[in-house]
């Protein structure tokens, strides 16, 4: 029995498995039931054998309702971060000022950036405070502390310097320091310091130079006081 060839439609004898006229193969391929017939030569459906779509991928910083917690977010928010430091600021500054508490002010400046930290916390409790965050909201707390500071400072030098408790009080120190080294030359040099010391020039020298060590000497403990605070707020933290 002969079929006609699919291609140059020559009678072939059946079971020939190529084309003795053009070589093109014979033999049919016949499917599964609910597949589609291929014979040779005709093109396979590509939506059939198409793979399904990958999916998409995400960007790993983007967080997905699957996850398990959202990221914390690390930046200071400063419209919630001022208010805590200047309270505490200004509470380490009163407590410095204070005669006898002031023997402890640098508790209270180490208080005051551990406060701060604290605060903001609070008002902002989804922010992970890392140290170096902790610094900069415990200098902050230490600017607002030393402008009162500052304040409290001048008022009380002009005060003694009007009544002339001022020179009274660097006589009875610079007579210390004499009497503790008897060289005229050293007794010279400092009676012209108490001179200078006593004039508006020089006065206003001292004030300006005392303020500067204050406003290092504030930001600096203040600073160290939000860094040990964040330490431990994220260590408790870190154990709940």
């Amino acid at each position: 029995m002969e079929h006609p060839c699919y291609r140059c439609q020559a009678e072939i004898a059946e079971g020939t498995a190529f084309c003795p006229h053009c070589g093109a193969p014979q033999i049919r391929v016949i499917p599964p039931e609910g597949e589609p017939q291929w014979t040779p030569g005709s093109t396979p459906d590509a939506s059939a054998q198409a793979p399904p779509p990958l999916p998409t991928a995400q960007p790993s910083s983007m967080w997905s309702p699957s996850a398990p917690y959202p990221p914390l977010p690390t930046a200071i928010r400063w419209d919630l971060a001022w208010k805590g430091a200047l309270l505490s600021g200004v509470g380490a500054a009163v407590l410095s000022a204070i005669p006898i508490v002031s023997v402890g002010c640098c508790l209270w400046m180490l208080g005051a950036g551990a406060l701060s930290v604290s605060l903001y916390q609070k008002r902002a409790p989804e922010t992970l405070i890392t140290p170096g965050m902790g610094m900069k909201l415990g200098a902050l707390a230490g600017l607002f502390g030393f402008m009162v500071n500052s304040v409290v400072s001048t008022v009380s030098f002009l005060t003694l310097r009007s009544r002339g408790d001022f020179r009274h009080a660097m006589e009875q120190q610079m007579q210390k320091q004499m009497a503790a080294n008897p060289d005229p030359k050293v007794q010279e040099m400092m009676q012209r310091m108490l001179d200078w010391m006593t004039t508006p020039q020089g006065a206003a020298t001292m004030i300006v130079f005392f303020l500067l060590i204050m406003g290092v000497v504030f930001v600096l403990i203040t600073a160290a006081g939000g860094a040990l605070g964040a330490s431990m707020f994220r260590r408790r933290r870190e154990f709940r």
